[in-house]
This record gives C-alpha cells, structure tokens and sequence, in this order.
C-alpha cells in the first residue's frame, strides 16, 4: 500500500511540473518571425500630422533615407500614443515573406494577404478573428519638441 502512495506523490508531482511548464507566458522573439532590419531614422513632424492621439503614419523607403525601411522595406508605422510614440514594421506577422505591407485603416494594420487586422493603438496585436497570432514587430522611439517641431527618432 506504501509504494502505492509513493506513486501517486511522484505522479502529483509530474502533473504540476507538466502545468507549470505548458502555463508560461510565449515571450516570442519577433526577430525569428520577422528577421532582423536595422531601423535608425528620424521623422521631423513637419506638417503636425501626428499632433493627436491615435493619428497614424505610414513611411516607405522614399521617406526613410538614411536606413531600411523595416524588413523588406515593407514601411514603418508611426503612431501618436497618450504618452508618446509607438512604431511598427508594417511586414505581417502571418504572411512574412510576401510582397505586400499591411495598410493603414484609421488605427488598425490590415493586410491586404491574409485579411489579418492589427490594432496600432494596442501594442500592434492582432484583432479578434486574424490569423495572424503575433503583434506587429515594434521598434523603438524617443522624441523631442512638440506639434510642428516634433522630431521622433525610430531605432532598434
């Protein structure tokens, strides 16, 4: 009856040593879904196209000069959050390799491939329905000056 007991303590303890190992958190690397592309430029917000929260912009390689434009050259999306600025590489996450970049629809990144929806204004992730399972690939930015004189600076 003892070694009966015993198994079922071991089996136990396998089954919680099973849970906690399936129960973390995916911290996916979003380099190995979309390689890596050195990104360092700066956006001088001219024209105050970014001067309220949630306007969005898109720039390709004619915009960005000075470094690619995101994998494949796919574009950046800059976006004006409550506490500054976010950027995005607007290369996909479900269909990587293909020619198309996700468009800009008011906040959200649609693909034109896959119909994969992604809210700017949330970190870049998936909207309900995508097949699309991870958030776009974001970069970094800081900036300087306000309105008109904004400058943001996007880097990885």
């Amino acid at each position: 009856m003892k070694s009966r007991q015993s198994n079922l303590h071991y089996f136990f303890l396998f089954l919680l040593t099973l849970i906690g190992f399936s129960s973390c958190s995916k911290d996916t690397d979003l380099d190995k879904i979309v390689p890596y592309s050195r990104v360092q430029f700066e956006y001088l917000d001219n024209e105050n196209k970014l001067g309220a929260v949630g306007n969005t912009i898109y720039l390709d390689e004619n915009d960005i000069v000075t470094s690619s434009a995101g994998y494949k050259n796919h574009g950046i999306i800059i976006v004006r959050l409550n506490d500054g600025f976010a950027a995005f590489d607007a290369t996909c996450t479900h269909d990587v390799e293909s020619e198309e970049h996700v468009e800009l629809d008011g906040v959200f990144a649609v693909c034109p491939d896959c119909d994969s929806k992604f809210n700017i204004l949330q970190g870049g992730e998936p909207f309900n329905g995508s097949v699309a399972r991870y958030n776009l690939k974001q970069y970094k930015t800081s900036s300087t000056g306000e309105g008109s004189h904004a400058k943001i600076r996007v880097y990885n």
